[in-house]
């Protein structure tokens, strides 16, 4: 007696989903019992494979279960041969990995954070100042973070305040740059005079090793060396460039007060060309005649400048606007003025000009 299959005569179940809204049916049905989508199911004519008796479509070319080859009507073609290697197993994909949510920032974390960032921000900026490192951005982002504090916008202060230290640092990076090239250039200048330029090349080797080391205190200190070893082997050279330089830009800087600068313009042409020479006692005499001939006048137009920008300031505080910035700066400039610091006045006054057009 032969053994009976006990899933004989049961039709499985058949399951689908929904291709209009994905729903998953089970069982034959008309129509999704969720959108109301009608399904139309055709018939489908089916036979069976002569070689192991699974069911396949009448325009089938081969049986999906054994491989064997149909001319027509599921008669078999060709039988077909066994693999010589076994069918690998298909692995399972794995499971579709969780995406992590970004932390967000935990406010007694950033609260703990500022004071010890602003700590470490103190000492750069003094750092900035004492080597005369321009940082106004910096200067700017750190009103903001003072602002942001007090909003009680931790997340922007630290944010604010870490971009600081940032500027700082670039600020200084680009200004030990400047060293550097400044006393390589010293070096050919010792050469053509005939001097040994060995201190000075050895000064650069210990700026670039500071600054590898992420000293930059130590490595503007050894810039400072540098130069000292320099001027004993090329006299008044540092000294007369440094004071054509110093000219150059504050003849750039009264130009934006429309200063008549002509004449300081030509004296500079004159420094430049005796520095060329190499006569740099008449070099330096030159820039600071320059110097003076702009004096003349630009103490009264920096008076006049600092009017406006207090009118500018009050007319800003009466719109609403945070002038917390362009008070300090403007402090500053009063103070340089009053001290007779002329070139650090209008560096400050050009400074509230560009802060003013951010508020």
């Amino acid at each position: 007696m032969a053994a009976q299959n006990p899933g004989a005569g049961k039709d499985e179940e058949f399951e689908f989903d929904c291709p209009d809204c994905g729903y998953h049916i089970k069982g034959e049905a008309t129509k999704c019992p969720k959108c109301g989508v009608e399904f139309v199911i055709e018939e489908v004519a089916e036979t069976v494979c002569p070689i192991c008796g699974e069911p396949v479509t009448p325009d089938s070319t081969s049986c999906p279960k054994c491989g064997a080859a149909f001319v027509t009507n599921g008669a078999v073609a060709s039988a077909p041969q066994p693999p010589a290697v076994p069918p690998a197993t298909v692995p399972v994909p794995p499971a579709p990995a969780q995406v992590e949510r970004a932390a967000e920032p935990d406010e007694a974390e950033l609260k703990a954070k500022f004071p010890v960032l602003v700590a470490e921000v103190k000492p750069l900026l003094a750092l900035a100042k004492e080597n005369n490192v321009d940082v106004s951005d910096a200067r700017r982002l750190i009103d903001k973070a003072v602002h942001a504090g007090k909003e009680r916008d931790i997340v922007s202060a630290v944010r604010y305040v870490k971009e600081c230290q940032a500027s700082i640092r670039g600020a200084i990076d680009w200004k030990l740059d400047r060293e550097t090239q400044y006393l390589e250039k010293l070096i050919e200048v010792a050469k053509s005079m005939g001097s040994d330029p060995t201190g000075i090349g050895e000064a650069i080797a210990r700026v670039k090793q500071k600054r590898a080391q992420g000293d930059l205190a130590g490595a503007l200190d050894e810039s400072k060396e540098g130069k000292r070893a320099a001027e004993k082997l090329t006299g008044k050279y540092i000294e007369a460039n440094e004071l054509a330089d110093q000219l150059e830009k504050l003849i750039a800087g009264c130009e934006r007060f429309y200063v008549d600068v002509r004449e300081s313009r030509r004296l500079l042409s004159e420094a430049r060309d005796a520095g060329e020479h190499g006569d740099w006692s008449m070099m330096g005499i030159l820039a600071r005649k320059g110097r003076e001939e702009i004096l003349k006048t630009l103490p009264d137009i920096l008076n006049s400048e600092l009017k406006k920008a207090r009118t500018q300031l009050l007319d800003a505080k009466a719109q609403g606007k945070d002038v917390t910035t362009l008070v300090k700066i403007l402090k500053e400039a009063g103070m340089a003025t009053k001290a007779q610091k002329y070139e650090e006045s209008v560096e400050r006054l050009l400074e509230f000009k560009a802060e003013a057009k951010y508020i």
